[in-house]
């Protein structure tokens, strides 16, 4: 298994939930869409590019194993494939943001906030990236309900309606 890494530079909220979720160094699983990218992406260290050195605004990720490009060889990514990797793994986020708050947020007395403050902590992040968190979801469900696509109706609201 390869060790050798290539950096990102990612918001907080996605650094610290990557972490929690495939350790430091990141390491995706083998089969993963986000290794697909490096593998496809990955190339030769271009002459006169110096290697990036690790610092703590960085976030490391392991370069996979791979039979056509060995990673002491093909260890580059150039910006415009650190561009589609992020775009994966903020892709990755935000379903897996989606999926795990999107049935209770409606249905629930806490309101958003306490919830999105719990979802943060059981993924390891810190309270300080909270808020950006919590204006993801917003946007996400506000661009839900312009298209008049509700995900997330409850029983409740739907009662009071009728009702009347």
């Amino acid at each position: 298994m390869s060790n050798i890494v290539i950096y990102l530079r990612l918001e907080t909220y996605l650094k610290q939930w990557l972490i929690h979720s495939f350790g430091s160094p990141v390491r995706f699983p083998a089969k993963s869409n986000e290794n697909a990218i490096i593998r496809r992406f990955i190339q030769r260290q271009p002459v006169g590019q110096t290697p990036e050195i690790a610092s703590p605004e960085l976030l490391p990720i392991v370069i996979p194993d791979s039979c056509a490009k060995d990673p002491e060889i093909y260890n580059y990514m150039g910006p415009l494939a650190k561009a589609a990797l992020t775009e994966a793994i903020e892709d990755m986020f935000r379903m897996n943001l989606w999926a795990e708050l999107s049935g209770i947020v409606e249905q629930s007395h806490k309101g958003i906030n306490g919830l999105v403050a719990a979802w943060c902590e059981l993924h390891g992040i810190d309270l300080d990236a909270q808020e950006a968190v919590r204006q993801k979801f917003y946007r996400m469900r506000k661009a839900y309900a312009k298209k008049n696509l509700i995900l997330y109706k409850s029983t409740k609201k739907i009662e009071k309606k009728q009702r009347r």
